[in-house]
């Protein structure tokens, strides 16, 4: 498992792409800037872009990396939105009938399952919603800025969200696989739900997905996929490594997600993808 896989050769790596949560983030979901910038910095030498690949949306991303957000391309909200230079380049929503079909269904049960529908517009939950779970990889001043942040209605309807990105839910690790195959057999795969990790389901447009947005990107910079180097540790990341050059999963990855690396990565309390990184660069001289 661990080292060089034959189809990424070390040397043509132009892209770097990780996930956040349970991967760049440290376990009480904080970035170590400093750390961070150094090896931008390294990257920018040898024209690597440096991707981070989220299901989370754009404020948390911007919140958490301050001034190095606008030298990061952001592949939000599961592929869904991308920006780069700290614009929108590339937006992708649901049809209305699946947003009116996804609605329908889990109305009644919007503050039990901490239901969010990611919007255009912003974030939004019914009036009366706490999250839970969120303490796992957050920490009290993040849970703060999120609860700030959302718009709390008396009703979610799809005219409010401006076009609908990502739903999801927290149900907690136990009712998770349940859920996600409820939500997989009601939508007959037009709409997908992964874990995202922590007992939080994201629920998505088929295929969109990190790889989708990265594919995007390739096309844009006119890049092959072999020269991708990318981290994760959840199911939503398996595309993505899958579509990899190089593809570590992180030493706290899931099985399923381990299963389809090319090699490990330390885990994310050892700050394992700035120690890859770290000792990749210093290799390449």
């Amino acid at each position: 498992m661990v080292g060089a896989h034959p189809k990424g050769d070390m040397m043509t790596i132009k892209l770097i792409a990780t996930d956040m949560d349970g991967t760049l983030l440290d376990p009480r979901g904080q970035l170590d800037l400093p750390r961070l910038e150094k090896i931008l910095d390294k990257l920018d030498q040898r024209d690597i872009r440096f991707v981070i690949a989220t299901g989370n949306e754009i404020h948390r991303m911007r919140e958490l990396l301050g001034h190095l957000a606008s030298r990061v391309v952001l592949v939000v909200a599961n592929g869904a939105r991308i920006f780069e230079n700290n614009k929108l380049v590339q937006a992708q929503t649901w049809d209305d009938a699946m947003v009116d079909k996804a609605l329908a269904h889990f109305k009644g049960r919007e503050c039990r399952d901490q239901f969010v529908v990611t919007g255009m517009n912003g974030g939004f939950v019914k009036k009366g919603t706490v999250f839970t779970e969120l303490d796992k990889f957050m920490t009290p001043e993040m849970i703060e800025r999120l609860y700030q942040r959302m718009n709390f209605v008396e009703e979610l309807q799809a005219d409010l969200f401006g076009g609908v990105l990502k739903m999801s839910m927290v149900v907690g690790e136990e009712r998770s696989s349940s859920v996600l195959r409820e939500i997989n057999d009601l939508f007959d795969g037009h709409v997908r739900a992964v874990s995202s990790g922590y007992g939080c389901i994201d629920i998505l447009q088929a295929g969109v997905h990190k790889a989708w947005g990265l594919e995007e990107l390739l096309k844009r910079w006119d890049l092959k996929s072999e020269q991708i180097m990318a981290f994760g540790d959840s199911e939503n990341d398996i595309e993505m490594l899958e579509l990899a050059g190089i593809a570590y999963a992180m030493e706290n990855a899931a099985d399923e997600v381990k299963a389809v690396a090319t090699a490990l990565a330390p885990a994310n309390s050892q700050a394992g993808v700035y120690q890859v990184l770290e000792n990749w660069l210093e290799k390449e001289g």
